[in-house]
């Protein structure tokens, strides 16, 4: 998930659209072929398929990857993204540190509110104790409690007024920390630290969020969210940079069906699409070359249990579940896009850690690994005449490779005394279980809000807000609280391979592969920079109308 990104939430989408090029412009249809109420006439609007239908614009709400590239448009943190998706200055244009790294002091610009009212430090005040109160119930919560106090409010045990950050004037945000943060600058440009428009939010509550309410300080407003159709975002005047922003109209598509959209891109309904098909790879590799650029991304792909279910408490039938899943069977015959199998459970190229870590069964074949979990198992008292009989829960929108994946992990546990029973749920049932802990194993994945290697290994921190197997090791926690406390660089690495260490002996989950990007994009779109968090703000992108218009034809 990345934004937050989580486990890889993806919703159905119903009926689709169909180009037609007339006179000059390009008219969509809807599915009825009756005109709708929108046209793309020139360069500056964009097409994105954004892979699912968003839940909420509310930042301090939202956890899908399918929300934080619609926010990453409409809001500005205090740090933000180039094209490469490194941070740069935002809402600060600089910034002091103590020599202690625990005192930041962040300089805001001159900026406005879509609605004209100035952004002051005193909004990001207000939208990070709004995170961090339980009444909120954020499951991105957790990410400020490096702020001091963070955990205490979150615990119900101080006031979220305690939250160590002061607005010293309208454009000036002191910020206490409780450890040193080396990754800081990139966790401010995750979306569940952007500021809020606290007149708005005030007067509307939940309700700002909704469309004719949206106040945005960002590249981009909120024009429209038609359900399960799209959202349409249109050019902020007021944007301190809006003088060089190309668009005026991005449109974001739910596309949970990524053979659907590959039809849609094929004709121009689309001039990007965040995911393909990968059961095509091979067709889009012949027919469509220019259109790919895949590189590794900061995203694992998991199969996480249920520790608080038996026999999941058992390291030795997590262990056998490990060993069964093959992983160079996933990436090399049903993926086939580059993917990495996966080991450990940080990506390789993450920032500031020194990596290198894997399971000790790696060097082992596959037919040495059955055994061993074979055993494993019998010990557990699992076997041929006593077998394991659980459910491995999918989301019924996943596309085709992803139902072939899990059926090639029920062939495989089968063969170690697992029979797994695939349980597919929309999404309205699947995120609420595995938020609730109502599963045995599930399908999962976890992509990078920030190039941390905590990031990662706080997924798994005792009671965090997206622990959903709810693994608890106090030595693993002591771990990443040692790392919190360093400020040395190559020491704090080495103490978050402490902690990964542990995750890895206690099989704490499973993962599977490391993801490459598996976007589709028209040359004609310009100033899209393949990057490894594999998020694309629309503030720097561009169209050569010509070649759209020469590409189709």
């Amino acid at each position: 998930m990345a934004s937050g990104k989580t486990w890889n939430r993806r919703i159905a989408l119903a009926g689709g659209a169909a180009l037609a090029a007339t006179g000059g412009y390009f008219a969509l249809r809807g599915p009825s072929g009756s005109r709708a109420p929108r046209k793309v006439t020139d360069a500056r609007t964009l097409l994105r398929g954004n892979a699912a239908e968003p839940e909420t614009l509310d930042p301090t709400q939202s956890s899908g990857t399918q929300e934080s590239e619609i926010m990453g448009d409409l809001m500005i943190g205090l740090t933000t993204h180039d094209p490469a998706c490194k941070a740069i200055p935002g809402m600060a244009t600089h910034w002091e540190t103590s020599g202690d790294g625990l005192i930041w002091t962040f300089h805001l610009r001159e900026a406005l509110w879509s609605d004209g009212v100035p952004v002051t430090a005193g909004d990001f005040v207000f939208s990070w104790q709004r995170l961090v109160d339980p009444a909120s119930a954020s499951s991105y919560a957790y990410f400020l409690h490096l702020i001091k106090n963070g955990v205490a409010i979150s615990a119900g045990k101080m006031p979220p007024s305690a939250l160590g950050a002061r607005a010293i004037d309208a454009r000036t945000l002191r910020v206490e920390l409780e450890h040193p943060a080396p990754y800081l600058l990139e966790l401010f440009t995750h979306g569940t630290t952007y500021p809020l428009p606290r007149h708005v939010v005030t007067a509307k509550g939940k309700a700002w969020a909704r469309p004719g309410n949206y106040v945005s300080n960002g590249p981009f407003t909120l024009k429209q969210w038609i359900p399960n159709d799209y959202v349409l975002l249109e050019k902020n005047p007021r944007f301190y940079d809006a003088a060089n922003v190309a668009l005026e109209q991005v449109y974001f598509y739910p596309t949970s069906d990524y053979g659907a959209a590959l039809r849609r891109f094929q004709v121009g309904e689309l001039d990007f699409q965040d995911r393909y098909p990968t059961q095509k790879v091979d067709w889009i590799r012949k027919n469509l070359p220019q259109t790919i650029d895949p590189v590794p991304s900061l995203i694992t792909e998991i199969v996480g249990v249920n520790h608080k279910r038996e026999p999941f408490s058992d390291v030795r039938v997590r262990e056998a579940i490990n060993l069964a899943l093959n992983r160079e069977v996933i990436t090399q015959r049903i993926l086939r896009n580059g993917e990495v199998p996966a080991y450990n459970v940080v990506p390789p190229g993450i920032a500031n850690y020194q990596g290198g870590l894997a399971y000790d069964f790696k060097a082992l074949n596959y037919a040495q690994r059955i055994e061993k979990a074979q055993s494993l198992m019998r010990a557990a008292g699992f076997g041929e005449s006593k077998r394991l009989r659980t459910t491995y829960m999918i989301r019924s929108t996943a596309p085709t490779v992803g139902r072939a994946i899990a059926a090639a992990i029920q062939q495989m546990l089968a063969q170690v005394y697992i029979d797994i029973t695939i349980t597919p749920n929309d999404m309205q049932v699947f995120y609420p279980a595995i938020q609730e802990h109502n599963f045995d194993i599930a399908q999962a994945g976890w992509a990078a809000d920030f190039s941390d290697a905590s990031n990662f290994l706080d997924l798994f921190r005792t009671g965090g807000g997206n622990n959903w197997g709810e693994y608890s090791n106090p030595a693993f926690d002591a771990a990443l609280d040692g790392a919190q406390r360093e400020a040395d660089v190559n020491r704090r690495s080495e103490k978050l391979a402490q902690a990964e260490s542990i995750f890895l002996k206690d099989h704490a989950a499973m993962p599977l592969w490391f993801w490459v990007s598996l976007n589709l994009t028209w040359p004609y779109v310009k100033g899209l920079e393949a990057n490894a968090l594999d998020y694309h703000r629309s503030r720097w992108i561009s169209i050569d109308q010509a070649a759209r218009i020469q590409q189709f034809a």
